[in-house]
């Protein structure tokens, strides 16, 4: 059977989005094959458009890291058909391709059955950003964090930020500070939780100092380099940082005295690569105790058709929060 699926086309050092129709690959014993009903955008699958960012070490390439369906061909019997499920990272839309299609045959190990208590277009609202928010809130929350902590969260109007955000509110925490360089996103980022936003210049001192007032008992960042710099001198003793992101650089100027007299604990949060025979239980979480029940994140739904001509506009024309993509 053929399907049509959106591949990246390299020519001439350009990559364009190129809608094209395949045959489905042949199922092997260890795979399933996924009739899709949502996608999303994620940062990672924009970069893929560049092909100096290294997203990407071969064109064409069928993109999209997170995928929504219904199995509709199985070897396997935990996933039989018509079983809902979705399918976050891995090698999805890297060296495999990705959810950007209308069916996609993947290694059954990595597929999540979709928990009772959430839709499909939900899980993609979550995709991989709300994965990585739950696990950077579980880190946090792996110690005891009262609820008046004062609680720092940057990236807030993007998607980690954005669900991080809303998912600590729910938990009953309400010492929330956003970060955030959009003066017009106060409103939303207030309704989704936080309790004042600040930009990232609040955040910096000059002349820095390695230690100063002690003002987050802990941090979920999604922006990483300079900001994360400015940040480790004012967490409070014993506080964690949940890190997931490097859009402010990968490199970190810091000195060792947050960790060693603060007893501050940087902690990295993959998503991509996380247990597979942990997962179930994450995004059961993000069905029931981390799934927020008065805010959500705002939401830009696109048809599947409209792709190619969306995603090379996602970093300039990019709204708060998240894209969902409909099949």
């Amino acid at each position: 059977m053929k399907y049509r699926a959106l591949e990246l086309q390299l020519n001439a050092g350009k990559v364009t989005p190129t809608f094209i129709t395949q045959e489905q690959p042949k199922l092997q014993t260890d795979q399933v094959t996924i009739k899709v009903a949502y996608s999303d955008i994620n940062h990672k699958d924009f970069l893929a458009l560049n092909p100096k960012s290294g997203v990407l070490r071969h064109y064409p390439q069928i993109p999209g890291i997170d995928a929504a369906g219904v199995v509709v061909a199985s070897n396997q019997a935990h996933l039989p058909l018509g079983q809902k499920v979705l399918i976050t990272g891995f090698d999805l839309g890297i060296s495999w391709p990705g959810g950007y299609a209308e069916y996609i045959t993947v290694p059954a190990k990595w597929v999540v059955k979709l928990p009772t208590n959430l839709s499909l277009a939900m899980a993609m609202q979550y995709g991989t950003a709300g994965s990585t928010a739950a696990l950077s809130v579980q880190a946090l929350l792996a110690q005891a964090l009262p609820k008046q902590t004062p609680l720092l969260i940057t990236g807030a109007t993007g998607g980690v930020g954005g669900w991080a955000l809303a998912i600590l509110k729910h938990l009953g925490y309400h010492h929330l500070t956003a970060v955030s360089r959009q003066a017009a996103a106060t409103p939303y980022l207030t309704h989704l939780g936080a309790e004042q936003v600040i930009t990232p210049d609040a955040l910096k001192t000059i002349p820095a100092k390695p230690l100063q007032k002690q003002r987050f008992g802990g941090v979920i960042d999604a922006v990483g380099g300079d900001l994360l710099a400015a940040i480790l001198p004012q967490v409070a003793y014993g506080g964690r940082i949940a890190l997931s992101g490097n859009t402010g650089g990968n490199q970190l100027n810091t000195t060792t005295l947050p960790f060693i007299l603060r007893h501050v604990q940087l902690i990295g949060i993959d998503s991509v690569y996380y247990p597979a025979s942990q997962r179930q239980a994450v995004w059961q979480k993000l069905a029931t105790s981390f799934k927020p029940t008065t805010t959500t994140l705002a939401c830009t739904k696109i048809d599947f058709q409209d792709l190619a001509a969306t995603l090379p506009t996602f970093n300039t024309n990019k709204p708060t929060g998240r894209y969902l993509i409909q099949f």
